[in-house]
């Protein structure tokens, strides 16, 4: 098996599923760092897989993204790939992810067909390998969530050895701010969209994950966070701090949620409570400017 390490958990994947296009991100994830759980990846007999695709979906529909729909097995859940579907040149394009209750378990069907439509790349364009890596994704977002960790929607930038995470909607300028403190500052931008928060020996640490969005930034690397930042498009810059009670409403929004698991969101949510209280959070309207970033760093060293 391989072996691959993202926010100081560690996964296992069989050899097939590793050399797959749709893996092909971790493989900047292979050195070796302390981890506390392991989630393990294996991949399936394709000619299991429409029993399986089968049997997955005549349990209950719990959730249900563009690409993916999720069930629940009752001792599992069931992550059935739909974008093939909905897409007449992907007939008979087929995969199906099985996760144990508490996503540490993960196998994943697919039919070559569906290896052959994402290597010819006429059927989902620019983004070939969503539709198995995200249900991958999504599966082990959840598993973080049950394991202490928080995966953000959101950017992450390293500088004079503190991260700062910037949080918004889409379409909100995280990237923007990103890159505005790595022209202006000097800083390290480390992940475009999905970072990974956690507590490690008492202090909130960012970490680049393998699943990023349409900037393609992610290093398998971590840094202690020194704030968060709520972004919102202004025609100025002002910055203030944020309390608890409205840091937690941020989280609610930022935090990649599995909403289709009460266990998980219980922890989740009790996790995000400590996270408010322990971590500043400021809110920043802003213009795309240098001035920006200078006043957000600024405000953070006065700390």
């Amino acid at each position: 098996m391989q072996e691959y390490y993202f926010a100081n958990y560690r996964l296992l994947t069989d050899d097939e599923i590793s050399e797959h296009e749709s893996m092909k991100r971790l493989a900047d994830f292979v050195k070796p760092m302390p981890y506390t759980h392991t989630f393990t990846l294996h991949y399936g007999d394709v000619g299991e897989l429409e029993e399986k695709r089968t049997w997955a979906l005549s349990y209950p529909m719990v959730y249900e993204t563009e690409y993916f729909t999720i069930h629940d097995t009752g001792d599992g859940w069931a992550f059935v790939n739909t974008l093939a579907d909905e897409l007449r040149l992907a007939e008979g394009a087929r995969n199906v992810v099985l996760a144990s209750r508490d996503y540490g378990e993960l196998t994943v069907w697919v039919t070559e067909r569906f290896f052959d439509i994402e290597r010819n790349g006429h059927v989902l364009h620019t983004r070939p390998s969503i539709p198995l890596s995200s249900s991958i994704r999504a599966a082990c977002e959840a598993g973080m969530v049950m394991r202490d960790g928080l995966p953000l929607h959101a950017s992450l930038v390293e500088k004079d050895g503190f991260g700062v995470i910037f949080l918004g909607p889409s379409g909100m300028g995280k990237s923007t701010q990103a890159k505005l403190w790595e022209k202006y500052l000097g800083a390290d931008f480390l992940i475009g969209d999905r970072p990974g928060l956690r507590k490690i020996d008492g202090k909130w640490c960012g970490f680049g994950m393998p699943w990023d969005g349409k900037d393609a930034i992610y290093r398998q690397t971590s840094v202690p966070v020194r704030a968060l930042v709520w972004l919102e498009q202004a025609k100025e810059n002002r910055i203030v701090p944020m309390n608890p009670v409205q840091a937690m409403g941020v989280m609610l929004k930022q935090a990649m949620m599995p909403v289709w698991d009460d266990m998980a969101m219980d922890g989740a949510t009790a996790l995000m409570g400590v996270l408010a209280e322990e971590l500043p959070m400021y809110h920043l309207r802003c213009l795309p400017d240098e001035a920006a970033a200078r006043l957000i760093y600024d405000t953070i060293c006065k700390r």
